[in-house]
C-alpha cells in the first residue's frame, strides 16, 4: 500500500507545483519583469505540501484527514493524465493543455471528495 501511497503523493505534488507554478508566474508577470523566480519557489512550496498531506493523510483511518487526501490526490492523477494527454494525443498547446487539465483535475478531485465522503459512510 505504501508504493501506491508514494506514487500518489508524488503525482499531487507535482501536479500542484506546475499548477501553482504556472498561476503564480502568470499573476505577477505584469508587476514583475522576472516572474518566474517567484512561481517557482511557490510552486515547490505547494508542490511538497500537496505531497506531504497525500503522503501522511492518504492511509488515515479517519475520514477527516482520509476525504482531502483523497481529493488532492485524485487532482494529481487527473490533472497530470489530462495534460499529457491533451499534449501528446492531441498536440494542444501548453496554454490551452494546462486549464483543460486544470478544470479536469479539479472536477475529479470534487469527485473524489464526494465518492470518499460516501464510502466512509456505508
Amino acid at each position: 500500500m505504501r508504493a501506491r501511497t508514494a506514487l500518489l503523493a508524488l503525482l499531487a505534488g507535482l501536479a500542484a507545483f506546475v499548477a501553482v507554478g504556472v498561476l503564480v508566474t502568470e499573476a505577477v508577470a505584469p508587476q514583475i519583469e522576472f516572474s518566474l523566480f517567484v512561481g517557482i519557489p511557490v510552486g515547490v512550496v505547494a508542490g511538497v505540501a500537496a505531497a506531504a498531506v497525500v503522503f501522511a493523510w492518504l492511509e488515515d483511518s479517519r475520514p477527516a484527514r482520509r476525504r482531502p487526501a483523497v481529493a488532492v490526490a485524485g487532482f494529481g492523477v487527473a490533472f497530470v493524465v489530462v495534460a499529457v494527454v491533451a499534449v501528446g494525443a492531441f498536440g494542444l498547446r501548453n496554454s490551452v493543455a494546462l486549464p483543460v487539465a486544470a478544470v479536469g483535475g479539479v472536477v475529479v478531485a470534487a469527485a473524489a471528495y464526494v465518492w470518499s465522503a460516501s464510502a466512509s459512510v456505508a
